[in-house]
């Protein structure tokens, strides 16, 4: 195992219930291991995952499928 962590920039503003609809979605699988954001930066989601299971791309698209525009930065 071989975790990783980064951030992921969500263009719109979502609100906390929103946020966490996203964050609880990702880490339904066993690949990521956490997924917060801080209160004060709606905008940012940080990712702990596993390397060898899944890759970034594959995370920041699972948040697009919310209807959000997002982009992977701090890789």
């Amino acid at each position: 195992m071989e975790t990783i962590d980064f951030l992921v920039h969500i263009d719109e503003t979502l609100d906390e219930s929103e946020l966490e609809v996203i964050e609880d979605s990702i880490r339904d699988g066993k690949a990521v291991a956490a997924a917060s954001h801080q209160a004060d930066n709606p905008h940012v989601i940080q990712v702990v995952y596993d390397s060898n299971m899944i890759h970034a791309n594959d995370i920041v698209q699972a948040i697009r499928d919310h209807g959000v525009h997002a982009q992977a930065v701090g890789l």
